[in-house]
């Protein structure tokens, strides 16, 4: 297929779908080959009817209609279009692959473009999702943790004794108190963290400077608060206490048919952030 035709074919099947259903319909099972298939994220439907109603009734049909359209741009049998959001909106743009047969469109693909960013909070984290960290261990979701040693060498641990310790911190028993993690921290204490429930979908990210605390009564409080099976490991406390004063905390608590669910960004200073 030619490029113009194929940009040609690209444009009326756009303008269709913006027609929304009724007369959008018809015009858009005519452009499309009757073994027709669309492909989303987790989901294919076939026949030129279906794929019709998925454009225009799927969970992208409304977005579509709402998004600003860039000129198809074509290569041999394809053509790819592009939805961008429109400015003061929290939308996500689509990108549309077609794929052709003869002179009909045969496969449509679409994709979502990443969210804009969620706008920065004072960080202060949510009591669900300290509920999450104090039983990520529990529920089978043991919390990762990311330091760097004294060579530079990025390091990777599950740690099943992190936990929430104030709104703007988290803890864990070191079982080794010479080991490692906290030689690493007393020269470079920052850190990362990483949660992530995957039948929830609920992913976080977490930035901080970990240190050890000597307090009797804040050691005391970590151990108690750990997971039991961590505990069982150290009956007689040889381990240290560590906290992470939080810098930086983003993520979301699930994937739903429009994305990310309840996003957040917190920062311990949100007005210190460079502008983009």
């Amino acid at each position: 297929m030619n490029e113009t035709l194929a940009s040609q074919l690209a444009q009326r099947l756009q303008r269709a779908r913006a027609l929304g259903p009724g007369q959008g319909r018809s015009e858009l099972v005519a452009l499309l080959h009757p073994q027709a298939r669309y492909m989303v994220l987790g989901k294919e439907v076939s026949g030129a009817e279906s794929v019709a109603d998925e454009l225009l009734g799927g969970n992208n049909g409304e977005l579509a209609r709402r998004l600003e359209w860039q000129a198809p741009q074509c290569s041999g049998a394809n053509a790819r279009l592009m939805g961008n959001r429109r400015a003061g909106t929290r939308d996500r743009g689509l990108i549309i692959t077609l794929t052709f047969e003869g002179d009909a469109i045969a496969l449509v693909q679409e994709q979502r473009t990443p969210p804009p960013p969620v706008p920065a909070e004072r960080l202060v984290l949510p009591e669900a999702l300290k509920r999450r960290i104090d039983n990520a261990l529990v529920e089978r979701h043991p919390m990762l943790v990311a330091h760097v040693d004294a060579q530079g060498q990025p390091v990777l641990s599950f740690r099943g004794s992190v936990q929430a310790f104030s709104d703007d911190q988290l803890a864990m028993w070191i079982r080794s108190a010479e080991g490692g993690f906290i030689r690493a921290i007393r020269s470079n204490p920052h850190i990362a963290l990483m949660y992530r429930d995957e039948e929830a979908k609920a992913t976080y990210q977490f930035q901080g400077r970990a240190r050890v605390t000597t307090d009797a009564a804040d050691r005391e409080k970590v151990f108690q608060r750990t997971a039991t099976a961590e505990r069982a490991h150290d009956f007689a406390k040889l381990g240290v206490a560590v906290i992470v004063d939080l810098d930086r905390v983003e993520g979301y608590a699930g994937l739903g048919p429009q994305g990310q669910v309840d996003g957040i960004r917190m920062l311990r200073d949100p007005a210190a952030e460079p502008q983009s």
